[in-house]
């Protein structure tokens, strides 16, 4: 018996008819164009099919706007592979995406989808960056098995696979059934697997605190103490024109933190950020977000440290983010970019 009824307007309710997909490419699509669809995907989350990984190319990456990653293989009843291949190829793009550095991520999806993983967004979000950074150095993906039927064995390999993967990984199979009736199509999914996904996400402890300033300094005059009078000059004078640092979301295995200022324009609301990063092995950089305005790149080639970034904002058409060292950087340049941003905001 169907578990749903479908009628024409003013007709009789009748159980539907059950079809399927003609081929996998047909429900890839359909979840790349509705994401939410996909158990555990936030609203403003945005999609890539045929993500090239490294291993191959992924079915759909989805990326929320907190900077989860989402990787989902869809697989057809019909197709012999979905018992014996689908977890393997899975896993394996999986590994593919793991410690891969942000600005290769941001390349490959830029050259899949013609544009960047900024733009597909929409209006920009603070500390998105660092978060998937942050992820895919961790690991730490939401797996998804997209088919058209579940069956006893993938069930069983989905509770293995959430017992015997790390804590950062969740595993959930979703059964996209098809309807007909009445004139209608309906999609309905079915989802096994969510209970123990929820459940290792819960046990990881996945934090939505964002690093402090308090933290940000600290870690600075620890691990990087030759600048944090640059740091604090740059905090305070920013603060005195009104544009605050907003601390970046704090991962589970996070050790280094991210943080910047908050840029917000008018009516526009929040159009980016200036970050203070640090990177493995290196000293803390400026880097600049996409800055869409030609008055402000022009400022920015007029501060001497600064002028090859603004270069390259300008030839990349803002898509690149450069970055420049914080010991580069003199208390003039520090000054003259806050003022430029003041300006910018203003």
């Amino acid at each position: 018996m169907s578990e749903i009824l479908v009628r024409a307007t003013g007709g009789r309710w009748i159980e539907p008819i059950e079809h399927g997909f003609g081929r996998e490419a047909e429900l890839q699509q359909i979840l790349a164009e509705h994401p939410q669809l996909i158990p555990g995907v936030e609203a403003g989350a945005v999609a890539c099919t045929e993500f090239q990984s490294g291993a191959g190319p992924a079915d759909v990456v989805v990326v929320s706007p907190d900077g989860t990653l989402t990787l989902v293989e869809c697989k057809l009843a019909s197709n012999p592979q979905i018992r014996r291949e689908i977890v393997g190829q899975l896993f394996d793009y999986a590994s593919g995406f793991f410690n891969m550095h942000i600005e290769e991520f941001e390349g490959r999806w830029e050259a899949r989808m013609g544009k960047s993983l900024e733009v597909s967004m929409g209006p920009p979000q603070v500390g998105l960056r660092e978060a998937v950074a942050d992820n895919l150095q961790s690991g730490r993906f939401s797996v998804v098995l997209a088919v058209d039927a579940i069956n006893s064995g993938l069930k069983r390999m989905v509770e293995y696979l959430n017992a015997m993967s790390g804590p950062g990984t969740s595993v959930i199979a979703v059964e996209y059934v098809r309807h007909y009736g009445s004139g209608v199509e309906v999609l309905t999914p079915r989802i096994y697997g969510l209970e123990l996904a929820e459940a290792k996400v819960s046990a990881t402890g996945r934090s939505k605190d964002r690093w402090t300033l308090e933290q940000h300094r600290s870690w600075i005059e620890s691990n990087d103490r030759g600048n944090l009078g640059k740091f604090d000059s740059f905090v305070r004078l920013a603060a005195a024109a009104d544009i605050p640092f907003v601390g970046s979301p704090i991962g589970v295995k996070s050790t280094m933190p991210a943080g910047g200022l908050r840029i917000v324009r008018g009516p526009v609301g929040e159009i980016g950020a200036v970050y203070i990063y640090h990177y493995k092995d290196q000293s803390s950089s400026v880097e600049l977000t996409k800055a869409r305005f030609d008055a402000f790149v022009d400022e920015l080639r007029l501060i001497p440290e600064f002028n090859i970034a603004a270069d390259l904002l300008r030839t990349s058409n803002c898509t690149r983010r450069p970055n420049v060292p914080l010991g580069d950087v003199s208390d003039d340049g520090i000054r003259n970019v806050v003022s430029a941003l003041h300006r910018f905001v203003s």
